[in-house]
């Protein structure tokens, strides 16, 4: 049994030498520390960093959760997407059309340090192509939030998403 959270820190890794483009497909996306402040760090770093995630989830806790870090995110200039077309359940990962990363692993506690998850991480420009453009076929079913329709939505939105963030940790 790994004592260490490997796949979070493989992500970290991957994240922090991204130099141009990090696609990410995730249906339950509630990062710890680490993994925001490196989608923030590369965002910020001149990376074009997208961020999937279904717009309907199936849990309405963890739905919440997510969108507790969209404004954080937005702000450091990730691009967010809901998918509209269905639930979308991939967890898949492409960086600079080079290294491309599918498997079990939700971006979330419970995948990193409890679950019995595996990833596999493949290097090829051939197979990072194909999967960046099925990553923008996808992103032609959703919608792109942007911080200042983020921001309309009503005080007591932004509550329920601050304690869905406070219970996420159980989730």
């Amino acid at each position: 049994i790994f004592s260490q959270p490997t796949i979070m820190l493989g992500y970290t890794r991957l994240f922090t030498l991204v130099r141009e483009k990090l696609y990410i497909t995730n249906p339950y996306f509630i990062p710890n520390d680490t993994i925001l402040d490196a989608l923030k760090q590369a965002a910020l770093s001149g990376v074009d960093v997208r961020l999937l995630l279904p717009k309907e989830s199936d849990s309405a806790l963890v739905g919440a959760a997510a969108s507790f870090y969209f404004p954080s995110l937005l702000r450091a200039g990730v691009k967010v997407y809901l998918y509209t077309k269905g639930f979308i359940h991939a967890k898949t990962v492409v960086a600079d059309e080079r290294v491309s990363v599918i498997g079990t692993a939700n971006m979330d506690i419970r995948s990193f340090d409890l679950n019995f998850e595996i990833m596999s991480v493949i290097y090829s420009k051939k197979l990072g192509a194909e999967m960046e453009q099925m990553f923008l076929q996808d992103l032609e079913d959703s919608e792109e939030i942007t911080l200042e329709a983020w921001n309309e939505q009503s005080s007591l939105k932004f509550l329920s998403f601050a304690i869905a963030r406070l219970v996420s940790s159980l989730l």
